[in-house]
């Protein structure tokens, strides 16, 4: 028994590893006002894609392109835009800013949400109910409060929380390789 969980946390552990050496090597280092942090957390929006499935439908509305839009204030410098061209389900990503929610058109597959928009949480939120879109933000208690995947940074290492049930009732199919590096939130404060 205790061999088995040794081994399991030994298999979370290398799986954890790689996903991390992927995210680190995935974009090249420029000479520009860039933050590090910035470049990893772009990639880590990329890289989360690729643990997620997404419904037929959305990438028929799509246009040929995978939508990565931010929500607020940019957290990314221009590190996000290292990201456009890349690939996700064979379509092209681009990324879009928006400074308010009015703006948000209903072609995004991933929208990101800054900390800056933390006080509109629940009407945002609310307005991608059900929606193939995949929400992620770093902002305390986001997973929590109806969003899909919080980022959270501690002691410089990022782990995941998800919102399990509203990913699956927005039609989105999350890993179980990104399962297991998570904890998984199965309340939501909004239907409480």
């Amino acid at each position: 028994m205790i061999n088995k969980i040794i081994n399991n946390l030994h298999n979370r552990i290398s799986v954890f590893c790689v996903f991390i050496l992927i995210v680190l090597f995935s974009f090249p280092i420029n000479a520009d006002n860039t933050t590090d942090e910035q470049k990893i957390k772009a990639a880590l929006l990329l890289k989360l894609t690729h643990f997620i499935d997404w419904p037929k439908s959305s990438q028929n509305n799509s246009a040929g392109s995978f939508k990565i839009c931010v929500l607020g204030q940019n957290e990314f410098g221009s590190a996000l835009n290292l990201l456009n061209g890349k690939k996700v389900n064979k379509l092209s990503v681009v990324t879009e800013r928006f400074n308010n929610s009015q703006s948000i058109i209903n072609n995004c597959q991933l929208v990101f949400i800054s900390e800056s928009k933390r006080p509109f949480l629940t009407s945002i939120l609310n307005k991608f109910d059900r929606a193939p879109v995949l929400t992620i933000s770093d902002s305390k208690q986001f997973a929590e409060k109806g969003g899909m995947i919080q980022l959270v940074t501690k002691n410089k290492h990022i782990s995941f929380k998800i919102n399990l049930k509203k990913a699956e009732a927005s039609g989105l199919k999350i890993s179980s390789t990104l399962l297991q590096l998570s904890t998984i939130v199965d309340n939501d404060i909004n239907n409480q």
